[in-house]
């Protein structure tokens, strides 16, 4: 998950306690600038159900929708900073609908838009489509901040370099002909990231692209596409570890600048543990992790993997994300959806699950490997 964008005025990523793990929060880029209000809008949720979900959609260009779970104790307290967000992006201007769906009652709606939850979840649509910006946001600032971010054209035009320097942290400067294919490039990336980077454009003679950090800075010189360019900037936005040194254990280790290359594979089945090291759950669930990765070495359509989740982030964060650890993805070979594991972690049921999900028969004598897991009374469940 990549580490938030700071302008002028705007917050600053914060960590929240999760459990016993501690996860980053995405604090999102907030404009510089605020058109004033211009017209009184609606200050309240539209409840949404199946019947009107799509033609809600159609109407609105964009809109943000809550999908919660009504027997959430804190759904209280989170339903009060939401209408604050509302009348305070109201307040500024903002005409983004705002609407919710309650996930007990349209359980079609929820499995379609958030399959592994978790609620509340908060997901921007455009164009009566989802985006890939979902977040669990629930204090009125940071909704705010995260709407008035996603409510902006996502290339600004700039006039300098040192404009740019001075308008973020973080961003991507893009200089050449507008009349290049590689504008629409431009926009069609800078869409996908527009509460993580701000993406400035020049028009002018020759071609260059910049990325600003601290740190991180550089110049692109891959391929003149999208795929190429939004590759480019998931690296930079992706923390990760040094490429690792070979160690002990069957699993295969994924640092952030590794994951697509090994997760995201057309060859296998990959199982994914998303681990932290000085989590207590973690260091329980790691040797039955080793033991099916051991037990499961000959199966050469199936990848066990694991990653440090504290030190690396995933370079697709709309797929991949995770608040809490342990935290266990089963990615089919050639999806890009991963399906989250929910119960008890022994070995019986992850290959049990593997079956239900993979895109090949696991060999049955794998069921033997069952006698590796713990005792009975330490199963356990997260």
């Amino acid at each position: 998950m990549p580490s938030s964008l700071w302008v002028p005025g705007s917050g600053r990523a914060f960590s929240a306690r999760v459990g016993r793990c501690v996860l980053p929060l995405l604090w999102p880029l907030a404009l510089l600038f605020v058109a004033p209000a211009s017209g009184r809008l609606g200050f309240q949720l539209t409840d949404l159900e199946n019947s009107t979900f799509s033609e809600f959609l159609k109407a609105n260009d964009k809109v943000l929708v809550d999908f919660y779970d009504p027997a959430d104790p804190a759904w209280t307290e989170n339903s009060r900073e939401l209408q604050s967000a509302v009348r305070d992006t109201r307040a500024v201007g903002c005409d983004v609908e705002f609407a919710k769906v309650n996930v007990a009652k349209e359980t079609g709606l929820a499995q379609r838009y958030c399959p592994n939850g978790p609620f509340p979840q908060l997901m921007w649509f455009q164009h009566a489509e989802p985006t890939q910006y979902h977040r669990r946001l629930r204090k009125a600032k940071q909704i705010v901040d995260f709407v008035t971010s996603l409510d902006r054209s996502p290339v600004t035009v700039a006039d300098s370099e040192e404009w740019v320097r001075q308008s973020a942290n973080r961003a991507v400067f893009a200089r050449f002909p507008k009349a290049s294919p590689m504008y629409h490039a431009l926009e069609v990336v800078a869409s996908k990231h527009m509460d993580t980077v701000l993406v400035c454009y020049q028009d002018t003679s020759g071609f260059s692209i910049q990325w600003f950090e601290e740190g991180k800075e550089g110049a692109y010189d891959g391929e003149q596409t999208v795929q190429a360019l939004d590759t480019w900037v998931r690296h930079k936005l992706t923390k990760s570890e040094p490429l690792p040194e070979p160690q002990e254990g069957d699993s295969v280790i994924v640092v952030g600048q590794t994951f697509e290359e090994i997760v995201l594979r057309g060859d296998k089945d990959v199982f994914l543990l998303v681990y932290a090291p000085w989590c207590g759950f973690s260091r329980k669930f790691i040797p039955t992790w080793e033991a099916l990765a051991h037990h499961t070495k000959s199966v050469s359509h199936l990848l066990v993997a694991k990653m440090d989740g504290d030190l690396n982030d995933s370079p697709y964060p709309e797929d991949f994300s995770w608040r809490s650890y342990p935290t266990v993805f089963f990615l089919p070979a050639g999806k890009r959806q991963p399906v989250v594991f929910h119960g008890n972690r022994t070995i019986a049921n992850l290959l049990a699950f593997a079956r239900k999900h993979g895109s090949k028969e696991l060999p049955a004598e794998l069921d033997a490997a069952d006698t590796a897991a713990p005792d009975r009374e330490d199963e356990w469940e997260l």
